[in-house]
């Protein structure tokens, strides 16, 4: 990678979207929200546990180039459907 192409990685921008595609890859969430504020990234949305919610992290912060990263994501219960579903 080159000076200009490690500048170029390190807009806000290009980083938010190197996370995204790494939360989509790795901990297979396509839901969060991703923001950086100066060396700050803010995850924002749902997920389903507090496992999950570990992994946003994790990936994230396995691209974040050392940035601060501030977790706002949050755990939602989802309850399994009661009975059968009938289909017609």
């Amino acid at each position: 990678m080159t000076g200009r192409d490690r500048g170029v990685a390190a807009l806000p921008g290009y980083l938010s979207a190197h996370i995204q595609e790494r939360l989509a890859n790795e901990a297979h969430e396509l839901g969060i929200r991703v923001d950086i504020r100066g060396d700050v990234v803010h995850l924002r949305g749902e997920v389903v546990s507090e496992e999950r919610r570990g992994d946003v992290e994790a990936a994230a912060r396995a691209v974040a180039e050392g940035r601060e990263i501030c977790n706002e994501v949050h755990v939602v219960a989802v309850a399994e459907p009661e009975g059968e579903e009938r289909i017609s």
